[in-house]
């Protein structure tokens, strides 16, 4: 018989409520059991979780393999943590050693919960000014784009003023252009030939 420790499902519709159970593993989610070990309460916050140590510890010796959820249970419970040195044969001193760094990690995430909240807040206000940015910035675009697409609409409306009034000046400016080209030309030719304009 294959014994699994996983959690067995109470409490109301929405307001769940879990027993750490050892049961075997054909048998439904919430059916017999063999043996209660804790308890885990995920709605309250923090997450309520009680765990008999020695009970766990018991069941694995015997070959019991822990779910995945109770398998993170028990690491954060530290659980884990013993199993793993008692399943590798170490010393009673190294597994108290270990155990000790374990709780001192533990401490030190738990003692400055409020600096990591803040930490959050002060990290989504940046992210909150960034898009805030990239919004203003869309929007000046989009404005300018606007803008844009009017003026072409006006030319688009006018054509017939504005083009014949430019043909018209351009029209003029070419023809100065040219009978000024067309003197120098003249005066440069003179300049050049002294000879043919004494002759005729």
């Amino acid at each position: 018989m294959a014994v699994r420790i996983r959690l067995l499902r109470m409490g109301r519709k929405k307001k769940p409520f879990y027993r750490i159970v050892v049961m075997d593993s054909h048998t439904r989610r919430d059916g017999r059991y063999l043996d209660k070990v804790g308890f885990y309460n995920p709605i309250a916050r923090p997450a309520e979780v009680r765990i008999d140590k020695d009970k766990v510890l018991e069941w694995l010796k015997k070959g019991a393999t822990p779910s995945k959820t109770v398998f993170n249970l028990l690491q954060k419970e530290g659980i884990a943590l013993d199993w793993h040195l008692i399943r590798n044969v170490a010393d009673e001193q190294v597994r108290k050693v270990e155990f000790g760094k374990w709780e001192l990690a533990k401490k030190m995430q738990t003692a400055h919960p409020v600096e990591e909240q803040e930490e959050k807040k002060v990290a989504s206000k940046s992210k909150k000014t960034k898009t805030k940015s990239v919004e203003e910035s869309a929007i000046t675009a989009a404005e300018e784009k606007e803008e844009a697409d009017e003026a072409a609409t006006k030319s688009v409306e006018e054509p017939d003023t504005a083009t014949a009034e430019e043909k018209s000046e351009a029209d003029k400016a070419t023809t100065e252009e040219a009978s000024e080209v067309k003197v120098e030309e003249q005066t440069d030719s003179q300049a050049d030939n002294p000879e043919e304009n004494t002759e005729s």
